[in-house]
C-alpha cells in the first residue's frame, strides 16, 4: 500500500517537466509577453493622468465690444477660475457662434459696448455667455461658473467703486445653451457611442477574418492561387466594410427613432464621413492582422487600440482637462476626429465649411493607414 508521501509525489508527477515546457513556450513568444506586460502599464498611466471628469480650460472665444479696463478685469477673473481658456478674440456675434458650431470653442463671452458706461452710471450691465450644450456636464459647470464670477465681481464693485448698495447687482451674466437646451446626456453620449462601436465592429471583423485565415493555414493556400495580394486584401475588406457601414447606420436609426436624438446637419455629409471612418478602421485592422501571429496577440493589440480611443478621444472624458501630452496623443487617434465630425453634424448642424479641419486629417489618416497596411500585408504574406 502506497504511503502518504508517495501519493503526494504521484499527484505532482510530471509537474516540473510540464512547467519547464510552459516557461520555454512563453519565453519564446516574447512578443505576446511584452504586450501583456506593457498594456496594463500604459492603461494605468492613461487612467491616472488623463481620466478626469473635472472641467478645466474649456476653449472659449470672446467678443469684447467694450475694450476698456472693466471688461479686461472681468475676463481676467473668468480665466482665473481655470474653467475658461480664451483661445480667440472674434469681432461679431455670428463669428462667435460659428466657432462653437465648428467645435473650436465650447463657449463664447459677449460683452456689450456700453459695459463700462453702465457700471460708471450705477446701472446694471448685462453679459451674455453662449455655451455649447452638447455635453450637459461641461455646459452646466460653465454656466454656474460664469454666474458666480459675475456675482463676485458685482460685490467687488459695490464695495470698492460705488461705495453704496444697489437694488440690483452691477453685472448680470446670462448664459444661453446652444444645440442641447434640455441638457440631455443621451444627446452627447449616443453619437460618441456610435462612433466607438463603428470602430470596434469594423476592427474586430477585419482582425478575426484575416488572423483566422492565417492561423488555419487557408491564407497560404489562397496565395497559391492566381489571386494577387491586393486583390486578396480588398476581397477580405469589402464585405467587412459593408457590414460595418450597415451596422453604423442601424445604430444611427436607433438613436433617431428610439432615443429621439435629432440629426440637425446634412445626412449625406454624415454618411460620407462614416464611409471614411470605416475605411480608416479597416486599415487599422489590417495593420494589426499583418503583425499578429495568433488570435490572442490580435485581441491584445486590438484592445491596445480601442482603450486609448475611449480614454483620449473625448468619447467620455473632456480632452480639455487632460495634460498637454495626453491631449496631443489624442490627436493621433482617428476616433478623436470622427467624434468631432459626428457630434458637429448631429448636434450642432455643422457643415463641411465648419468641419473641414476635422475631416481633412481623418482622410489623411485613411490614406496613410491604407498605404502602411498594404505594405505590411504584402510583407507578411511574403
Amino acid at each position: 500500500m502506497a504511503t502518504f508521501s508517495e501519493k503526494i509525489r504521484d499527484m505532482f508527477w510530471g509537474f516540473h517537466a510540464v512547467m519547464t515546457k510552459e516557461w520555454i513556450e512563453i519565453l519564446n513568444d516574447k512578443y505576446t509577453v511584452a504586450i501583456i506586460l506593457i498594456i496594463p502599464i500604459v492603461q494605468m498611466t492613461i487612467y491616472g493622468f488623463g481620466v478626469s471628469f473635472e472641467v478645466r480650460k474649456v476653449p472659449t472665444v470672446i467678443f469684447d465690444q467694450d475694450l476698456r479696463p472693466q471688461s479686461s478685469i472681468l475676463m481676467d477673473e473668468m480665466i482665473a477660475t481655470d474653467f475658461f481658456k480664451i483661445t480667440k478674440h472674434v469681432y461679431s456675434r455670428d463669428a462667435a457662434v460659428n466657432e462653437i458650431i465648428s467645435g473650436n470653442a465650447r463657449a463664447a463671452i459677449i460683452i456689450p459696448p456700453n459695459f463700462s458706461d453702465k457700471l460708471q452710471e450705477g446701472t446694471q450691465a448685462q453679459i451674455q455667455v453662449l455655451i455649447d450644450g452638447s455635453d450637459s456636464t461641461i455646459a452646466n459647470a460653465l454656466a454656474q461658473t460664469a454666474i458666480a464670477v459675475g456675482q463676485s465681481r458685482s460685490l467687488q464693485i459695490m464695495s470698492t467703486v460705488l461705495k453704496q448698495k444697489q437694488a440690483k447687482a452691477p453685472i448680470d451674466i446670462r448664459s444661453r445653451m446652444l444645440f442641447n437646451p434640455d441638457a440631455k446626456t443621451t444627446n452627447f453620449i449616443l453619437p460618441g457611442l456610435i462612433g466607438f462601436m463603428a470602430q470596434t465592429i469594423t476592427l474586430f471583423l477585419t482582425v478575426n477574418s484575416i488572423v483566422r485565415e492565417r492561423v488555419s493555414g487557408t491564407l497560404e493556400q489562397l496565395m497559391l492561387t492566381p489571386v494577387k495580394p491586393l486583390g486578396l486584401m480588398l476581397g477580405k475588406l469589402v464585405p467587412n466594410g459593408v457590414i460595418g457601414f450597415i451596422g453604423t447606420n442601424l445604430m444611427l436609426a436607433a438613436m433617431y427613432l428610439i432615443f429621439k436624438v435629432p440629426i440637425n446637419g446634412n445626412i449625406f455629409l454624415l454618411e460620407a464621413c462614416i464611409l471614411i471612418f470605416v475605411f480608416v478602421s479597416l486599415s487599422i485592422g489590417i495593420l494589426i492582422s499583418s503583425t499578429a501571429t495568433s488570435q490572442e496577440q490580435a485581441m491584445h493589440l486590438a484592445s491596445f487600440v480601442l482603450i486609448p480611443s475611449v480614454l483620449l478621444s473625448g468619447f467620455i472624458f473632456p480632452r480639455e482637462s487632460m495634460p498637454a501630452l495626453l491631449n496631443w496623443l489624442g490627436l493621433l487617434i482617428p476616433l478623436t476626429y470622427f467624434l468631432q465630425i459626428q457630434r458637429g453634424i448631429i448636434l450642432r448642424g455643422a457643415g463641411l465649411e465648419d468641419l473641414w479641419q476635422w475631416v481633412l486629417p481623418l482622410m489623411v489618416f485613411g490614406f496613410m493607414l491604407i498605404f502602411l497596411s498594404v505594405k505590411r500585408f504584402r510583407k507578411s504574406l511574403g
